[in-house]
C-alpha cells in the first residue's frame, strides 16, 4: 500500500488528512504528546486503517528522523509526507526570548527539512512523492501576542518554496497550504476541506509538472 507518514499528528488537520487517505495508505503519525497521540491512533485503527505511531519532538533531529526510518523499515518508502508541527508559544515580542524562538522555530520549521531528508531517499528513488506542509496566516499578519508562530509560518512557506524548486525534477511536489482562518468542527475552516485539498495536490503529483502548486491559499 502507499504511505502517508505524518509529523504534528492532533485532531485537527492532521486527523482528517490520515482519515481521508487511510483507506488506501498506510498512515505513520509522529506527535510528542504520548497520550493524544495514542488516542488518536488506536480511533484509526478502530476505523480500519492501518495506523502506527511513534512519540518523538519534530524539533529533535535525531528523534524524528529515528521514528520516520521505523515507519520506512516496517512500511517502507513514504509516498506522501505532511509536515503538520509547529512551536505554540504565547509570548509578546518583547518577552520573547532568543532561546525560546530558537526552540519554536526548530520545531515549526528545522524539522519540516530533518522530515523531508528522512523520506527523500525513497522518494528519489521511485521518482515520484509529495510533501505538504501546513501553513498559515500568521506568515503575512503576525501576532504580537504570538510571534513566534509568524516567524515559524514565513520560515517553512520559504523552505517549501525553495524545496519544491529543489526537488520538482526528481518528480517530488512539495505543496504548503496557507490556513487563513480558525480550523476545526463548527469553526471557520472545516478540517475535512483542508484533507480534501490534501488529497487534490497528491493527485496532481502524477501530472504534469507545470500544473503543480506550490502555495495555496485557503480562506473561510
Amino acid at each position: 500500500m502507499p504511505h502517508l507518514v505524518v509529523i504534528g499528528a492532533g485532531p485537527g488537520i492532521a486527523a482528517a488528512t490520515a482519515r481521508r487517505f487511510g483507506k488506501a495508505y498506510d498512515v505513520g503519525l509522529v506527535a510528542r504528546n504520548k497520550e493524544r497521540l495514542t488516542a488518536l491512533g488506536t480511533a484509526l485503527q478502530d476505523e480500519r486503517i492501518n495506523t502506527g505511531w511513534a512519540v518523538a519532538d519534530a524539533g529533535d533531529p535525531a528523534a524524528l528522523t529515528s521514528a520516520i526510518e521505523a515507519f520506512i523499515a516496517h512500511a517502507g518508502p513514504v509516498d506522501v509526507l505532511l509536515y503538520n508541527a509547529v512551536g505554540r508559544r504565547r509570548a509578546r515580542a518583547a518577552d520573547l526570548t532568543p532561546d525560546d524562538l530558537a526552540v519554536d522555530l526548530a520545531v515549526g520549521v528545522v524539522g519540516l527539512q530533518t522530515a523531508v531528508r528522512a523520506v527523500l531517499p525513497g522518494m528519489r528513488e521511485r521518482g515520484s512523492g509529495t510533501v505538504l506542509v501546513t501553513g498559515g496566516g500568521a506568515a503575512d499578519r503576525p501576532n504580537v501576542e504570538a510571534p513566534s508562530l509568524g516567524v515559524q509560518k514565513a520560515a517553512v512557506r520559504a523552505l517549501a518554496l525553495v524545496l519544491a524548486e529543489a526537488l520538482a525534477p526528481g518528480g517530488v511536489h512539495v505543496a504548503t497550504v496557507t490556513v487563513r482562518g480558525s480550523v476545526g468542527p463548527g469553526r471557520e475552516i472545516p478540517p475535512e476541506r483542508i484533507a480534501d485539498l490534501h488529497a487534490d495536490l497528491v493527485t496532481e503529483t502524477s501530472g504534469p509538472r507545470e500544473r503543480w502548486r506550490t502555495v495555496v491559499d485557503v480562506v473561510p
